[in-house]
């Protein structure tokens, strides 16, 4: 880890609860080749604590131990995008996209592809491309698999396949509250009373939509309080959100606000926002253009943002 990453400020979440905030936690290193951009886009936790990080660099794919040291990198994505970790048959691996080269492919831990699923034949895509953001999966036991694949920077698409790949129906929105405007992140909800449903971060419309394994619209929220939704995580029965526009939210299990955490609410104004001037505006407690956020085993919080060369912060609840 570099220097910076030993950086720690306690702060204070808007429901009062005291976070370590732990500055540049992992360190993203220079790309063995391309282009340096380094956005960091995804982040997950494996089962034993090891951290997986997707990053706009040639490797892309970083894998880092518990201490924060990285132990491996793989895989050519100079649009890496969305990263989620999946388990099948006990193994854990990894579904990326790559939004620049409308990739959508799932990994296992030594980068070696199990499976591809291309784009759709749909009429969307007489008029635009493919720009794959994130995917989901529910391969519960007992019932036939579903993999969902967000297109929010193409067509505004979600994409149902089975669990060959086989495309089955699409989504635009307007079977539920309207069409989306960036469909950007999406999860199947693994808490037992939501049965897997489908959450759609619908960014642009600044809510969240909901659907039923067969797309059957169920409702929409959070209009009320989103400012930018970018995709989810869970840990028990919250939900983690982060929100591109400098902050991420905790909901309970009504999916209502429990804290704000973070909250830079003029960050999208600032002089070259996201690639702001780094000594100048990023300051520790303050996120710049969070993209992605998971929980850690422990209930602790990892966070990226989008900004060039990238940022990695790790939250823990204070003593």
């Amino acid at each position: 880890m570099s220097n910076m990453s030993r950086t720690v400020k306690k702060i204070l979440s808007t429901q009062g609860k005291s976070w370590d905030w732990h500055e540049n936690f992992l360190e993203v290193p220079i790309p063995m080749r391309g282009g340096r951009n380094g956005r960091t886009h995804g982040i997950d936790v494996l089962r034993d604590g090891r951290i997986v990080l997707f990053h706009q660099s040639i490797p892309g794919v970083l894998l880092y131990g518990v201490n924060g040291r990285l132990e491996r990198r793989f895989g050519s994505y100079p649009g890496a995008h969305g990263l989620t970790v999946v388990e099948r048959e006990g193994k854990e691996m990894l579904w990326l996209t790559d939004e620049i080269l409308g990739t959508v492919e799932l990994v296992d831990l030594q980068g070696k592809v199990l499976q591809r699923i291309d784009p759709p034949d749909h009429p969307a895509y007489r008029l635009t491309g493919f720009s794959p953001t994130w995917v989901a999966e529910d391969n519960r036991p007992g019932q036939p698999w579903r993999i969902w694949v967000a297109d929010g920077y193409g067509a505004g698409l979600v994409h149902a396949f089975d669990g060959g790949g086989q495309h089955e129906f699409s989504l635009d929105g307007s079977q539920g509250a309207g069409r989306f405007e960036c469909p950007h992140g999406v999860a199947t909800d693994p808490r037992p009373e939501k049965k897997a449903r489908l959450l759609v971060a619908d960014r642009g419309n600044r809510r969240v939509q909901e659907f039923d394994r067969d797309g059957k619209f169920l409702e929409a929220w959070g209009s009320g309080f989103f400012q930018h939704p970018n995709g989810f995580d869970f840990y028990q029965d919250r939900l983690l959100v982060s929100e591109l526009f400098g902050r991420i939210i905790v909901l309970n299990g009504d999916n209502q606000p429990l804290e704000i955490i973070g909250d830079q609410p003029h960050a999208r104004n600032l002089p070259g926002w996201p690639d702001v001037n780094r000594e100048e505006f990023l300051q520790p407690g303050f996120f710049n253009s969070p993209h992605h956020a998971c929980w850690g085993p422990g209930g602790e919080i990892y966070v990226v943002e989008w900004i060039k060369g990238g940022r990695v912060t790790r939250l823990t609840p204070s003593a």
